[in-house]
């Protein structure tokens, strides 16, 4: 501790970042917290030391939450506490969640921005994960970390975010500080929008709260810096454009990244810094898109939600190839956005990315495919209705092995083998073999509660799709 300073109270987790009520269906089961914009937080897990190895260093798990980049906690909610998979799981790693900005204050991206700041406009959530990566890079051994061992990890948003700060630190920082990347369903499908595809964005949230249209820009962005972190979240969900994502400002998100792809680049630096992923998807993404913030039974509002993930142009080549249902039930409507996102946001990149990195000569060694189509026994219809299956996200419970909701002897043994694959990743277990041969096949953990490798029936038809997302 430096000359003057106080010891500060790490022992209760701090404010999260405020968020609207993006998904009233992730929300019933959200537990509540204390929300400020002074959210950047790192909380931080550690192994219980080993006395035999009083110096040992462990491999250290950097984690960015999911919630679609509008809400999430670093692992505050008891279901996500990593405690059960470091100790009687046996990951045996220093796991530290990252406390990022969401929504409006972490990706609203506008010119007003620009001129405001003298800098990209954007990104802020992303440029926070950056930020604890560097401090963890630097300060981690503190905590018995190895700063030599450091593995990116995400879920949903957060395997975006992985994969976001992969092509960042490939094409511009090279740093070269984390070894290896760990993606559970999802991954960047289009090139995002730029931050003049957002201006009607910050447009409508200007009118919506009343902001006098004879303001400039910076004049706008002042009103709405006097408007409270409270109000703002109520709002959002009142907005056609509600959903605040990363954009390509040209600094931390460069154009042409399925160029980079196509070219080679990227399997290139992945090879030379001798990286490995681990990435998989959960059997029924589409049902919980499905569930979260889905159109009416019209193509005008199938077009705005998809909007709200994708470019107009990207938008467009999708309706045409998605077809719209004949009927007006508004399920067939919502199936079909859930369909169309997860294979967007997990489906369709994931595969990709594995391609990419196959065709342009990774090992299979290096690259670790998953599906997860077992649904645990505690995952009752109070929580999620059985028509939901295997949905986006049921996975956490067996990659946090969180055995403290009471899956049965037979759960746990199949919890335990399952997560064993990760272990060995984590600690790069030398001669350790996953059992994959092939891009095109997975290990999956069955509806029948067995682990088996396959052959992906999908794959062919998400490649195909891929050449829509990114518009080649």
């Amino acid at each position: 501790m430096s000359a003057g300073a106080t010891p500060y109270d790490a022992t209760e987790f701090g404010p999260v970042c405020p968020q609207p009520n993006y998904s009233k269906v992730v929300s019933e089961h959200t537990p509540k917290h204390v929300y400020d914009e002074d959210c950047l937080r790192l909380n931080i897990w550690t192994p219980v030391p080993d006395l035999q190895n009083p110096k040992r260093k462990w491999p250290v798990m950097i984690w960015f939450h999911g919630g679609w980049f509008q809400v999430g906690d670093p692992s505050q909610e008891a279901s996500m506490d990593p405690t059960e998979l470091i100790s009687t799981g046996e990951l045996q790693a220093v796991f530290v969640a990252v406390g990022y900005r969401l929504n409006v204050f972490g990706f609203l991206a506008c010119h007003s921005l620009e001129e405001s700041e003298g800098t990209s406009t954007g990104n802020y959530g992303l440029w926070d994960q950056r930020l604890a990566l560097d401090w963890v890079h630097k300060h981690i051994e503190a905590f018995g970390g190895d700063s030599t061992n450091i593995y990116l990890a995400g879920r949903s948003a957060g395997a975006y975010s992985v994969l976001a700060q992969a092509l960042y630190d490939f094409r511009s920082a090279g740093s070269d500080h984390f070894r290896s990347m760990v993606m559970y369903s999802n991954a960047i499908p289009t090139q995002p929008k730029t931050p003049q595809e957002c201006e009607a964005q910050f447009e409508e949230i200007c009118t919506y709260f009343d902001a006098p249209s004879s303001l400039s820009g910076v004049e706008k962005l002042q009103f709405l810096r006097g408007i409270s972190a409270r109000d703002l979240c109520a709002g959002i969900m009142n907005l056609g454009n509600h959903t605040f994502r990363p954009v390509t400002d040209d600094m931390f998100i460069k154009p042409g990244i399925f160029d980079y792809y196509r070219d080679g680049s990227f399997a290139r630096e992945f090879k030379r810094r001798d990286l490995r992923i681990f990435i998989g998807e959960v059997l029924n993404e589409e049902t919980l898109y499905a569930a979260t913030n889905c159109p009416d039974a019209n193509w005008e509002s199938l077009q705005q939600q998809v909007a709200n993930y994708y470019p107009l142009p990207t938008t467009q080549r999708l309706l045409q190839h998605y077809q719209p249902p004949k009927s007006d039930n508004k399920q067939d409507w919502a199936d079909l956005f859930g369909k169309i996102v997860s294979d967007g946001q997990v489906r369709a990149p994931s595969r990709h990315l594995v391609k990419s990195l196959a065709d342009n000569g990774v090992d299979m060694g290096n690259i670790w495919r998953y599906m997860i189509a077992y649904r645990l026994s505690f995952i009752t219809e109070q929580i999620a209705p059985a028509s939901f299956g295997v949905t986006h996200a049921m996975d956490r419970p067996i990659w946090n092995y969180s055995l403290t909701h009471g899956p049965t002897t037979e759960e746990r043994k199949l919890m335990s083998a399952w997560i064993h694959d990760l272990c060995a990743f984590i600690h790069g277990i030398d001669g350790y073999s996953y059992g994959t041969s092939s891009p095109e096949q997975y290990k999956v953990m069955t509806g029948e509660g067995k682990i088996a490798i396959q052959n992906d029936p999908k794959w062919a038809e998400l490649i195909g799709v891929m050449d829509l997302f990114s518009g080649q």
